[in-house]
């Protein structure tokens, strides 16, 4: 079958995301390298730079990638969009809603007309990410889009790709696919806190420096075993996930409890103090906006994740052998 106008015009728009993302990588790349350390500046600050950059040099890659793959129909390259879209979701729908409530006062306590076109501005860039995502994840799941990814298609003279055979249609649930690959990229985000010790929250204390070491290494090898068994299919990594939801959940509701938000007060008062910046006028307001948004997306998260996979037990009943790690 023939590559849909559709299909194209997304490799395109993936390609010029990440053509962005890599340059903006190379740019923090430097910055990292020539801004000269402060004295005070603790050293999950210089982990939190060495994250970013990894993670834009990483979607970078993936994304061209990706793009590539679309190009190719492949069907790896759509269930990479599909995931991809899930997370441009998960990042940009929280922001969206906490982006009005952020306070930005101007002079006099008066409202800025510069807050008032940053928010706009901020909610225009995360609202057409947040469309372009849900577009995608609508787009891939089309019978006629998945039907292209498992035909046979016919290069021509101006299609130079080398298509490959149709993949058999997978028994594996989208949700699980997303899930699966949501959790093998969790390590990747924990890699700071193992080696600069990036401040974790543990039930409603937040662990930093050597103490977040194991913790970020534990989370991470549960992450990539289940991550890896969910993709295959396996019983025991459904259970492993399970029990990793669950904690994670109980992790973000130990936040509401008595005495949780004054030690996140204090702590975030030690790391200013640590790095020696004054407090900004409402920064309190934005640290409880930001803890508490945090809890209830996170609660709301991991509770979509935990559903998909308790409820989608019926396709880990088959045997393993059956299903590839890539549909």
């Amino acid at each position: 079958m023939k590559r849909s106008t559709g299909v194209t015009a997304s490799a395109i728009l993936v390609f010029l995301g990440s053509a962005v993302t890599l340059v903006s990588g190379v740019l923090m790349v430097f910055a990292v390298l020539f801004i000269p350390k402060q004295p005070q500046q603790p050293a999950f600050v210089r982990g939190f730079l060495a994250l970013a950059v990894a993670l834009y040099l990483g979607f970078g890659i993936w994304g061209i990638a990706s793009g590539v793959g679309l190009l190719r129909l492949r069907q790896w390259a759509r269930i990479s969009t599909l995931v991809f879209s899930g997370m441009l979701l998960v990042f940009t729908i929280p922001a969206l809603l906490i982006l009005p409530f952020l306070p930005m006062p101007g002079a006099e306590g008066q409202p800025d007309p510069f807050a008032l076109i940053f928010k706009l501005g901020m909610g225009a860039v995360y609202g057409a990410i947040a469309a372009i995502g849900g577009g995608w994840l609508y787009f891939f799941n089309k019978s006629t889009v998945k039907e292209q990814f498992r035909s046979l298609a016919t290069p021509s003279v101006a299609e130079p790709f080398v298509f490959p055979p149709p993949s058999p249609p997978s028994r594996r649930p989208l949700s699980i696919t997303i899930i699966g690959g949501l959790m093998l990229l969790g390590p990747f985000f924990l890699l700071p806190a193992m080696l600069t010790g990036l401040p974790l929250l543990f039930l409603g204390q937040m662990l930093d420096g050597w103490r977040a070491v194991p913790f970020a290494l534990t989370m991470s090898v549960v992450q990539g075993f289940a991550g890896v068994g969910l993709l295959r299919l396996r019983p025991w990594a459904r259970n492993l996930a399970i029990g990793f939801f669950l904690f994670g959940f109980l992790n973000f509701l130990t936040m509401a409890l008595p005495g949780s938000m004054a030690r996140m007060e204090q702590f975030n008062a030690s790391m200013y103090a640590k790095m020696g910046i004054p407090a900004m006028p409402g920064s309190l307001e934005i640290l409880h906006i930001t803890l508490w948004a945090g809890v209830v997306f996170g609660v709301v998260g991991v509770a979509i994740q935990l559903w998909f996979v308790v409820t989608r037990k019926s396709a880990f009943s088959e045997p393993p052998e059956a299903t590839a790690l890539v549909p």
